[in-house]
């Protein structure tokens, strides 16, 4: 009976509880919508959208302005990267509730980010390292020197009594003055950097002989693939015959004629291998064989 009296009472007091936050609720409707906007806030702020959270946070504190809120909105809007304004809510929360416990950490995040804005400020401000200087040739072969300034001859006086100009009457109005004459400057040599390019001519000439030579590199390598390959086929049909004679028992006329195709084998065998070592060194010596103007084929193929 005791125990069914304290469960009767228990659940007589929550009953009272719901009822006074229900009748709470009623007379002050701002609770809910702010409980609303609280939970929005607490989601953005898990998902890393703390921008979005700072401004539900706001909204919640314009309907329930408790300092807890104000703290929430600081460490919202410096997860969001904005640092002034995490600053003024830092300063807001210090103001509305100077709790002992909690004030040493709010100064820590507020030097913290008056440390970063500093560094942020410097980095900003400071003038870059410079570029590195080309080296002297580059420099020198970039930006070649001028050629000096024609000098101005000094005009000879002419012989008295001599009329420099046409007479009033004779000269056109059209015609214009004539300048005073000066002396043309010597030529002088063009800069190393200067001279002209190579014509198309010359470098068709230059091209001739590596064409040419390609093309008996080809020939050459070509023709080695083939007799090497030749050479292999006679070899291996030499190497059949012999082993054909030496099986079993051939009759004297079978045995002769086995004789003379496995040495007609041997023999063109050994010919069309020579011949394509032979083409093959070839084609390797005009392969990395310099040309005249200093290069070889290698590279070309």
């Amino acid at each position: 009976m005791l125990l069914a009296a304290l469960g009767c009472a228990a659940m007589v007091l929550a009953g009272a509880a719901r009822a006074a936050e229900e009748s709470a609720a009623k007379r002050d409707p701002t609770l809910e919508e702010a409980r609303q906007h609280a939970a929005k806030a607490k989601v953005h702020y898990d998902l890393g959208e703390f921008e979005k959270a700072a401004e539900e946070y706001i909204i919640v504190y314009r309907l329930r302005p408790l300092p807890a809120l104000l703290f929430n909105i600081a460490q919202s809007y410096r997860g969001a990267g904005q640092y002034e304004k995490a600053k003024q809510f830092y300063r807001a929360y210090l103001r509305e509730s100077p709790d002992a416990q909690t004030s040493a950490a709010v100064k820590k995040a507020l030097k913290e980010i008056d440390e970063l804005l500093a560094k942020e400020q410097k980095t900003r401000e400071s003038p870059p390292n410079g570029i590195r200087e080309p080296p002297g040739e580059v420099a020198a072969r970039g930006s070649p020197a001028p050629p000096p300034p024609p000098s101005m001859a000094t005009p000879t006086p002419p012989p008295p009594g001599v009329a420099t100009t046409l007479p009033p009457a004779q000269t056109p109005p059209s015609q214009p003055v004539a300048a005073p004459a000066t002396s043309q400057p010597a030529p002088t040599a063009a800069p190393p950097s200067a001279l002209p390019a190579p014509t198309a001519t010359t470098v068709a000439a230059r091209a001739e002989p590596s064409s040419s030579r390609r093309t008996w590199t080809y020939a050459l390598a070509g023709a080695s693939v083939a007799m090497l390959g030749g050479g292999a086929i006679f070899a291996v049909k030499a190497k059949n015959v012999d082993n054909e004679l030496t099986a079993h028992p051939h009759t004297t006329a079978a045995a002769d004629d086995l004789l003379s195709q496995s040495k007609s084998a041997h023999t063109v065998s050994a010919v069309l291998l020579g011949a394509g070592l032979a083409a093959g060194i070839g084609a390797g010596v005009l392969y990395f064989l310099p040309t005249s103007s200093g290069a070889s084929v290698a590279g070309r193929f």
